[in-house]
């Protein structure tokens, strides 16, 4: 919702209000207080379904006393006598209005206040990584286009077999039919999405990345923008192509193409509808509704990933896909099944009994990640298919499936689950030496340089890290965890809550 139509909103309420009491101050409280409720609308479902909750424990719980239109019902119920009392017996509205003014002042004071003071406290340069790209050679002749596709979220193949009951062998069975290595063994380096794509496109680990002592995340995005990979190509003339992720952390639009559906709502605006009654209409708001936008992308992405295949110079293309990973807006055949409803896995992480979200979790994850399967298929025939040379692809996950995954906690998360993913290559002159089973991505682009363009990178040792959302460089290797499978046959519960746009 653009702030602009917010005002005009505002500005048309307080003028009715104002015409029908004939008195501007009652009227301008009367606006806050619809304002307020109209925004805190989402916020105040959430304290009402863990309201419920509890009370759950005393009472037969039915679905229909936590859907949202049962809240708005409450919060207009609410709000005929405060509007009564604003309007009839308030002796001084002047009063009030100054307390409201000085109230909302202080609101905009607190988190600029909090913001000044974490730039402050935060070291003035997080990152260390040294300056300038990767010397690399190319034979003469047009260079092969390079893509790098993620999949977030997608789980290994024995990971999904295991836990959601999809069987995805045959798909990599065809991808080597295709001439891909499929490293089926695989795991990612880091459990959330910033640390893992920072590292893999800048070819090292984060400690020697970002200084260890901070909490900021801002230098993720800042070296996924400007990552090494593209510094190194660059001199050969790529030109670094990018889709529209929806993630502001993976978003690259200084890219020399910046690709995505046009919007007329940003992710910030988007955010604010999320939080008014406005996304619980059955109605989709065009672009404005959250889910309708990561379908759009989506199904973008997967559409004209092989029209960059025309480009008259080489390209490298960054696709970022928020799929399979939750919110769950395909079925199993693409259909579109977003929980517009509030009553699933949605995209504010909405609390509701831990058992419902598990079957909802496993079910919806299964369907979008079979309909992902088969739409990721068709876009890399499409991609070989028009390409007039033989391109470069790495296919991956960022991270596995997040079923068992706990933000802050390592003991009760599954990490064979989170840390297990999909990594596949196809490289043009099919040498896959340097490639292994259990490659991580911190070495993906090590050995596409040195069997591509006569890089002389040494290969890291793959390890793998935990670390909490709270406390994203707080690292503890768990490599030898994995690698013993003293995990395996644990048991888990899902977390209480599956937070959405976390990654």
């Amino acid at each position: 919702m653009p702030i602009s139509l917010a005002l005009i909103v505002t500005l048309v309420l307080w003028l009715a209000l104002r015409w029908l009491s004939r008195n501007g101050q009652r009227a301008a409280l009367a606006t806050s207080l619809l304002i307020a409720l109209f925004f805190a609308f989402n916020q105040c479902l959430v304290v009402l379904d863990t309201i419920l909750e509890k009370l759950s424990q005393f009472w037969v719980h039915t679905g229909y006393w936590e859907h949202p239109w049962f809240l708005l019902v409450i919060l207009l119920v609410g709000a005929v006598p405060a509007l009564d009392l604003i309007f009839r017996r308030l002796k001084n509205p002047v009063l009030w209005s100054n307390y409201l003014n000085v109230f909302a002042l202080i609101l905009v004071l607190l988190p600029a206040s909090n913001a000044a003071m974490a730039r402050i406290r935060e070291p003035a340069k997080p990152i260390i990584r040294a300056e300038g790209g990767i010397p690399l050679t190319a034979k003469p002749g047009r260079l092969p286009d390079i893509y790098y596709i993620i999949l977030d979220a997608y789980a290994r193949s024995d990971v999904m077999k295991d836990l959601f009951g999809f069987n995805n062998a045959p798909f990599l069975d065809r991808l080597e039919q295709k001439g891909f290595f499929v490293a089926r063994e695989s795991r990612a380096n880091y459990c959330q999405t910033p640390l893992s794509l920072c590292s893999t496109l800048n070819c090292d680990y984060l400690k020697t990345l970002i200084a260890p002592s901070t909490r900021d995340r801002d230098p993720l995005a800042v070296l996924i923008r400007d990552n090494l990979v593209v510094k190194s190509l660059r001199p050969l003339g790529y030109q670094f192509v990018a889709f529209a992720s929806g993630y502001d952390v993976t978003e690259c639009p200084q890219a020399d193409r910046f690709l995505g559906p046009r919007h007329p709502a940003d992710n910030f605006q988007m955010l604010v509808v999320r939080m008014t009654p406005l996304r619980y209409l059955p109605l989709k708001i065009d672009s404005w509704d959250f889910y309708t936008s990561i379908r759009e992308r989506t199904l973008f992405t997967l559409d004209n990933l092989s029209e960059v295949a025309h480009d008259k110079e080489p390209t490298f293309t960054f696709a970022h896909i928020l799929s399979p990973h939750h919110p769950f807006v395909f079925g199993e055949n693409g259909e579109d099944v977003s929980p517009r409803a509030g009553n699933d896995i949605d995209a504010g992480g909405r609390r509701s009994r831990n058992l419902a979200n598990s079957l909802a979790y496993r079910e919806g994850y299964r369907k979008q990640a079979i309909y992902l399967t088969k739409r990721v298929e068709q876009a890399i025939d499409q991609i070989l298919a028009k390409s007039p040379e033989p391109p470069i692809i790495i296919l991956q996950s960022d991270h596995g499936s997040g079923l068992r995954h706990h933000l802050n906690d390592l003991e009760r998360t599954d990490l064979r689950e989170r840390m297990s993913i999909l990594n596949c290559y196809y490289f043009p002159n099919r040498n896959y030496e340097g490639l292994t089973p259990r490659i991580t991505p911190v070495n993906s682009f090590r050995v596409a340089f040195n069997n591509n363009f006569g890089g002389k990178l040494p290969i890291l040792e793959n390890r793998n890290q935990f670390s909490t959302y709270d406390e994203p460089f707080e690292f503890v290797d768990v490599t030898g965890r994995l690698d013993s499978g003293q995990d395996r046959g644990r048991k888990y519960t899902p977390p209480d809550i599956y937070p959405g746009m976390v990654h």
